[in-house]
């Protein structure tokens, strides 16, 4: 029998849903050449890659020298990230949204928002909620010699030794590459679905975009693939972003994946590598940590049966060297309800070649 939570919990699901497909989506223009040409020449943080996805609109600022990506869900804009474009037209670019927002009675909402905006935010009334945190790799200093490393050492040698292979790859991707990518990538989804928004999804037009990483057996056969999304202009940071392996594939695959990966971004000469967020990943730590933190914690380290938490952490932990701490940034809200809305926009499957609507807020005059 269900209980009274249980109840209000499915209504308020059902209603969510319900009101989500009867939003408008608007004009749509296609977007991916102009998602490229533009981080080509602005950069990109280790977000902007899930531009790529095809999947939210994008509100151009500061005469399109500003970008920032969000899907509608109601009244609210649910951003991810921080904005991107023209470092020294940011502030003003976050201030033209907000304007377009307010012009249209709209709410934005910042999803995995950086610390770098929470001061500004909170003087508009914003609260913040921590919702994890970004695991990096700092590579000018990273050596896998000492102690620490020795594990992944033994790993790496012994891979090599029986004669498995590493390698990374750029696009253009061969019809026949592709095909075993997505063999490996439909295995391991198994039953499940894609999902999108702040997760990205295996598609030949989305990890076209990126160079990949291959780790096969000595047969030649793939085990396993990773696509590496770079900041583009600055050439400084790399991702790990999507990650597809066989379910035979011996243990500890992914620990050579991530490691062979790591070095050959070293050599390369970046300087960081992004190993994406790891949800509530110290969240709720301190003594007077806010209540929905806590409740956050007590989910960390208990996990449920839809997420490995702190199996998550425990796994990036063996690279990472920084930690930086991702927020969800809102007005006074109940937050329960937004983290439902979050959760239905990251589940809902990106459609194939999905366009973006592009809209600016031009002063005296209608947005578009």
């Amino acid at each position: 029998m269900l209980t009274a939570f249980g109840i209000v919990f499915s209504i308020i699901v059902v209603l969510i849903v319900l009101y989500t497909n009867s939003l408008k989506t608007g004009q749509y223009i296609s977007t991916s050449a102009f998602v490229l040409s533009f981080v080509k020449k602005y950069g990109g943080n280790t977000l902007s890659h899930l531009l790529f996805l095809e999947d939210k609109q994008v509100f151009l600022a500061q005469n399109d020298s500003v970008l920032i990506s969000y899907k509608q869900m109601g009244k609210k804009l649910f951003v991810l990230g921080d904005p991107i474009g023209d470092e020294e037209r940011l502030e003003d670019g976050l201030e033209e949204f907000f304007q377009f927002a307010l012009k249209q009675r709209l709410t934005p909402i910042f999803y995995q928002a950086s610390e770098r905006y929470t001061a500004s935010h909170k003087k508009r009334g914003y609260r913040l909620f921590k919702i994890g945190e970004e695991a990096k790799v700092n590579l000018t200093n990273f050596v896998i010699e000492g102690k620490k490393f020795s594990n992944m050492r033994n790993i790496r040698n012994k891979f090599t030794k029986e004669g498995y292979s590493f390698s990374v790859v750029h696009p253009p991707f061969s019809k026949e590459l592709m095909e075993e990518m997505q063999f490996v990538s439909d295995e391991w989804l198994h039953d499940r679905k894609e999902k999108g928004f702040s997760v990205s999804s295996f598609s030949e037009d989305y990890i076209g975009n990126f160079s990949v990483s291959l780790f096969r057996d000595p047969n030649g056969c793939l085990l396993a693939f990773a696509s590496l999304p770079s900041d583009y202009q600055q050439k400084q940071a790399i991702s790990i972003d999507l990650m597809r392996y066989r379910k035979h594939s011996p243990r500890a695959t992914m620990d050579m994946v991530f490691i062979s990966t790591i070095l050959w971004a070293k050599e390369k000469g970046y300087s960081i590598c992004s190993l994406g967020m790891s949800p509530l990943s110290n969240v709720g730590i301190e003594p007077n940590s806010p209540y929905p933190e806590k409740i956050a914690r007590y989910a960390f380290l208990n996990g449920c049966k839809f997420y490995n938490f702190k199996g998550l952490r425990k796994f990036k932990g063996k690279f990472a060297t920084n930690w930086t701490p991702r927020y969800l940034v809102y007005k006074k809200s109940l937050l329960f309800f937004l983290i439902i809305q979050l959760i239905i926009i990251v589940r809902k499957e990106p459609k194939q070649k999905e366009s973006i609507t592009i809209r600016k807020y031009i002063r005296n005059k209608q947005a578009i």
